[in-house]
């Protein structure tokens, strides 16, 4: 059996031999690319996107030109006036991307009328294409003489399509047999600077004659500005009908192709947004970005990517002969960011591309490699600790008996394995002991350590907390397990440790919950502290209770009592002949404190049902409808007052969940005291707004307005307000309460915006559900 330490020699001879064979591995995958799709992988993450040139424009054959125009291909003629509008703008030179190789059938005098046009002055340069002949040769689909001799220049479009399917690069040279032809790109940069462009990119280690095959060089990987309609584009037919400024063409370097949806010669792009494609006719418009303003993505040589490779893996090796485990560990995580951000740093600024995950690879595969070594010497140790345990005698446990397997003592791990077996069912028996007994309480129970973290959570800590993960609550810190959860940071630990034994009362906000929280201390042998226990004891119930009976303990004792008061001494006034009412004012007094009742023990009523309301009853309206029902319960008397309720609503209706006769009643309120504390002859306004996931119900009338000092208390219950100093309008001070609590319910709230002397807008803000489909403008 092997013991804590061996000596240096076999150490380093391990050091050495895992070093040699991380080399080979890092030159083998580098040499044969066996990590290819990791590497590109990687390249289009951190490929960023180029600057764009004010030059490049791309005349896109879109669907509003297919529309117009109708089915591809179209009359050359066509194109001709394409060529002397963009001519006539100022442009600087044009790609037509539009294969031209066989006469016109149809019309033969266009392709006349397109070579005249092309002969007027504006370079135009025209594609090439590989094809097949009769013997499977590849050959060059030049245009037709016609055409070709009008030309200013000639180029390949072909892209690079990679293993994954992603188009990264282009080559600048092409041609069957020998790379002879430009890329359509770099024919047109030299038809627009009168200079050939510098090529770059990475070179064909045999670019000689190869007759019969289509041979490339110069591979260059494209710094793409962006997805698809990123670099300046316009519609064809636009141009042709001269929709186009001369400003947006001139001095323009032009190429026109193919954009439309469903048409061919379009691919996948490391800056494809959401799948949509890019059309071939833009990525030769990004080459041609790329080679006029001088941006390139150069990739690294063999030797370039293995020397970093080393150096990385001679630093993780170096640590690991002097650093700790978790220090070694950190140095390999460190390593490995630091290579990502490295090969970041190369893209996005020195234009250079290193592909890294070989050595990130290596990197991950060297620490699991290189800790079994200490893993064996921490094995050592952990068997001589279970032998020493296994002597010893567990008070209040019995001791589960030692079923050593036949044969253990011959074979060492069978050994280690019943000596672990034996120390996990002493430990188990022992944490049973105290775990069941917190499992078994009723009320949520922790037991925190000394640093804070949770280390056992009851089942019913772990409900009413909530908790995501198969780790439970366990391991958590209790300031952001409880204290946050329950009381919003009111409290923390520490305070909570140093006052044990205590008892805290506090209410959670997100839970709705108002708890008792009971801080007891727990110590070991000797006394020593070792934790705290948490209990927390619901008392929800108990102070929604206590609530309830104050609430209508004041709603008797003030509001009831003051009309029964009122009528007592009505009473009494009656029974005295000399100060007896008249019938008419007393019936109206009886009437108004007979209304002031029914108003309180109405809104009283009305709230109750408010906060009884449960969300799995709720159902889907057209929140138009609710506001409609508003309107015709408000509309009589605003019609008594001269006053004219007005509202618009957006075409379509949407949809929110809840209960319909609430939410009528909460904007009827609103639009009750918006009626309330208008003068005559004024509108009361209701604007109904629906965008994303709200809809707005916006009351706005011409009223006093409301002082900023009282705009607290508005939703409280039993708070009035005056007619701008005129006589009370009445009412029971229940109406903006229960619209607060309806809001609430149903997941939304109550603003209010006001001015004195200007008016008030009160909105009631719901979630949606969206639009109704089938649904027509009101």
């Amino acid at each position: 059996m092997a013991g804590p330490a061996r000596g240096q020699s076999p150490v380093l001879r391990q050091w050495l031999w895992l070093l040699l064979l991380t080399v080979v591995f890092i030159a083998a995958a580098i040499h044969r690319d066996w990590l290819w799709r990791a590497n590109l992988g990687l390249y289009d993450a951190m490929l960023g996107r180029a600057a764009v040139s004010p030059r490049v424009l791309v005349v896109g054959i879109d669907e509003p030109s297919l529309r117009s125009l109708g089915r591809w291909p179209w009359r050359r003629s066509l194109h001709a006036a394409l060529l002397d509008r963009l001519r006539s703008g100022g442009a600087r030179a044009v790609a037509l991307d539009v294969l031209l190789t066989e006469p016109e059938q149809d019309e033969p005098a266009d392709d006349a009328i397109l070579a005249a046009a092309m002969s007027r002055g504006l370079p135009v340069v025209l594609p090439i294409a590989p094809e097949a002949d009769a013997s499977g040769e590849l050959t060059e689909a030049r245009p037709m003489p016609l055409l070709a001799g009008a030309a200013a220049g000639f180029g390949h479009a072909e892209v690079e399509i990679d293993g994954d399917g992603i188009v990264r690069s282009v080559f600048l040279k092409a041609g069957s047999g020998v790379p002879s032809l430009d890329h359509l790109a770099v024919s047109l940069a030299r038809a627009a600077t009168g200079t050939a462009p510098r090529l770059s990119g990475a070179r064909n280690p045999s670019p000689g004659p190869a007759p019969g095959a289509w041979v490339r060089d110069y591979r260059f990987l494209i710094p793409f500005a962006g997805p698809a309609a990123t670099l300046p584009h316009v519609s064809y037919i636009d141009v042709l009908e001269g929709r186009v400024p001369e400003s947006v063409l001139h001095d323009r370097v032009v190429l026109v192709g193919l954009t439309g949806l469903g048409l061919p010669d379009a691919y996948a792009t490391p800056q494809s947004a959401y799948g949509v494609p890019m059309p071939g006719v833009e990525i030769s418009a990004s080459v041609v970005n790329a080679l006029l303003t001088g941006q390139t993505v150069r990739p690294a040589g063999e030797g370039s990517r293995l020397a970093l490779g080393l150096l990385l893996v001679l630093l993780a090796f170096g640590g690991f002969l002097w650093l700790r485990p978790r220090q070694s560990l950190v140095l390999i995580a460190c390593l490995a960011v630091g290579t990502l951000a490295l090969e970041f740093s190369l893209v996005r600024v020195a234009g250079w591309w290193w592909p890294a995950a070989e050595p990130l690879v290596a990197l991950v595969l060297l620490y699991p490699l290189w800790s079994w070594r200490r893993l064996e010497a921490a094995q050592a140790y952990l068997e001589a600790e279970f032998v020493s345990l296994r002597g010893e005698e567990l008070p209040l446990l019995k001791r589960p008996p030692r079923l050593e397997a036949v044969g253990a003592r011959l074979d060492p791990f069978q050994h280690q394995i019943d000596l672990v077996r034996d120390a996990a069912a002493e430990l188990r028996a022992v944490r049973r002991l105290f775990a069941d007994t917190v499992q078994s309480l009723p009320d949520p129970t922790l037991v925190v350590d000394l640093q804070g973290r949770v280390v056992l959570a009851n089942p019913e800590a772990t409900r009413v907390i909530g908790a995501d993960g198969a780790g439970g609550l366990q391991g958590r810190h209790v300031d952001a397990t409880l204290l946050e959860v329950l009381t919003g940071g009111r409290l923390d630990f520490v305070a909570l440790s140093e006052a044990a034994p205590c008892a805290v009362e506090t209410r959670s906000a997100r839970l709705e919950r108002d708890f008792l929280v009971r801080v007891v201390p727990f110590a070991g042998d000797g006394g020593i502290r070792l934790g705290t226990i948490i209990d927390l004891a619901d008392i929800t119930e108990l102070r929604r209770v206590q609530r309830e009976r104050d609430e209508v303990i004041g709603f008797l004792s003030h509001d009831m009592k003051g009309p029964a008061s009122s009528l007592a001494g009505l009473a009494v006034l009656q029974r005295d002949p000399a100060r007896a009412l008249p019938a008419g004012p007393l019936a109206e007094q009886l009437a108004t404190l007979a209304q002031r009742t029914l108003s309180l023990v109405d809104g009283f009523l009305a709230i109750a049902r408010a906060q009884a309301l449960d969300p799995l009853v709720f159902a889907e309206f057209a929140v138009h409808d609710a506001v409609q029902d508003a309107v015709d319960e408000t509309w009589a008397a605003a019609a008594a007052r001269g006053i004219v309720i007005g509202w618009r609503a957006p075409p379509q209706a949407w949809l929110v969940t809840g209960d319909r006769t609430l939410v009528a009643r909460a904007v009827a309120n609103l639009v009750g005291n918006a009626v309330k504390f208008s003068a005559s002859g004024t509108t009361v306004r209701i604007l109904l707004t629906c965008s994303g996931p709200e809809c707005r119900v916006a009351v706005t009338d011409e009223g006093p307005g409301i002082p900023e000092s009282v705009r607290g208390a508005l939703f409280t219950r039993y708070a009035r307000g005056l007619h701008g100093g005129e006589s009370d309008p009445g009412g029971a001070g229940l109406g903006l309460a229960f619209v607060h609590t309806v809001a609430t319910r149903h997941g939304g709230r109550v603003e209010v915006a006001s001015e004195v002397g200007v008016g008030s807008t009160f909105s009631l803000v719901l979630p949606t559900s969206g639009p109704a489909t089938d649904w027509g403008a009101p």
